[in-house]
């Protein structure tokens, strides 16, 4: 199953420690694509990002997410739901 997970800057995030983060938000989101956990990631608008999970169980998607370094630096927060793709992935 596929999950997207939404991801917001918190509105009490001090946004200028991302500059600090995001390198290593991005060696984590190339470590789970090469794993096979995410299949894609990117920027979404001006407030966060988004990252298409493959996992059994909306649980399992939210512990990947969790790991973040972004999540975890307390600077975003995330919805995770069921993706149901019009087009099937490969």
């Amino acid at each position: 199953m596929y999950f997207m997970s939404i991801n917001k800057f918190k509105t009490d995030a001090d946004l200028s420690r991302i500059n600090t983060v995001i390198a290593a938000h991005r060696e984590w989101v190339k470590r789970q694509i090469a794993a096979g956990m995410i299949v894609q990631a990117g920027k979404w608008g001006d407030g966060g990002g988004m990252i298409i999970i493959k996992a059994g169980t909306r649980e399992e998607a939210d512990v990947i997410v969790n790991d973040d370094p972004l999540v975890q630096s307390g600077l975003i927060a995330f919805e995770t739901a069921e993706l149901h793709a019009a087009v099937a992935f490969k």
